[in-house]
């Protein structure tokens, strides 16, 4: 039997931990939507054809995909099983049609990317309490 104090130097607990600190979620949904954007372009450039009219295409395909994006989250959040049928269909859609794979992909970037950016310019505007430690008191007095 080892003493406590061996026991206390020598565990890590999660607070030292500076995986549990990242949060991997966003980071692994931007990396899919921008490889899903390099995807679509790779496949504009192998086809070579993309003029003005694709990229139209492209813009106006973010709004279906982002209604896409928001039906699966219903989807999974209510019935996960049931989320296997919008995964293949996105799916199909990517695989089909380059413009659905920049589409998804910039709804997906752009879902993670605008409250992180809102929240960021928000943590900027806030102004610095000043640092009083009690002096308001004194004047009071």
């Amino acid at each position: 039997m080892r003493p406590a104090a061996w026991r206390k130097e020598f565990t890590v607990s999660s607070d030292e931990s500076s995986a549990r600190n990242i949060a991997w979620g966003p980071s692994i949904i931007v990396a899919f939507g921008s490889m899903l954007i390099v995807l679509g372009a790779v496949r504009f450039v192998l086809s070579h054809h993309f003029g003005f009219i694709d990229a139209l295409y492209c813009c106006l395909a973010v709004v279906p995909a982002g209604l896409f994006l928001l039906v699966f989250a219903y989807v999974f959040q209510h019935a996960k099983l049931a989320s296997v049928i919008p995964i293949f269909m996105g799916g199909i859609l990517a695989f089909s049609f380059p413009v659905a794979d920049v589409a998804l992909g910039l709804a997906l970037v752009g879902a993670i990317a605008v409250p992180a950016l809102s929240e960021w310019r928000n943590e900027k505007r806030l102004p610095k309490a000043p640092a009083t430690h009690g002096s308001e008191n004194e004047e009071r007095g």
